[in-house]
């Protein structure tokens, strides 16, 4: 066993690069920039503190001859976008509308000053 030291997979970027002859592991890659920009954007359109994951999951079989095949895959969960949203009013008969039915029930008053005759300083 001494022997086969220099064959030892001592870490997880290792092991996953055995995995499709490293493109796994270059496929996650992708998908965590693209998840990490995916957040930026997020922020900036929608502001707030976006959450996302990346699961990497990994199995194993072992076989009769003591080999173990490794299967990965993995999945990315992005921020949900809110939903889209506005604002109307119910108007009387129940019907949407952009008048707001309490400016109905208002009094405006004219707030316009009264003509009054200009007078000099010295007066």
């Amino acid at each position: 066993m001494a022997n086969d030291a220099p064959f030892e997979i001592r870490s997880l970027d290792q092991l996953v690069a055995l995995l499709d002859g490293g493109n796994f592991l270059t496929e996650v890659m992708t998908a965590n920039a693209s998840l990490q920009t995916t957040l930026l954007d997020f922020r900036a359109d929608h502001g707030g503190k976006p959450k996302g994951s990346l699961t990497l999951k990994l199995s194993y079989q072992l076989n009769k001859s003591g080999d173990v095949t490794i299967s990965g895959e993995y999945e990315v969960k992005r921020p949900k976008v809110p939903p889209a949203a506005g604002v109307a009013y119910v108007g009387e008969d129940g019907q949407l509308t952009l008048h707001s039915p309490m400016l109905t029930r208002m009094t405006i008053r004219d707030a316009t000053a009264p003509e009054r005759a200009v007078r000099p300083a010295s007066e």
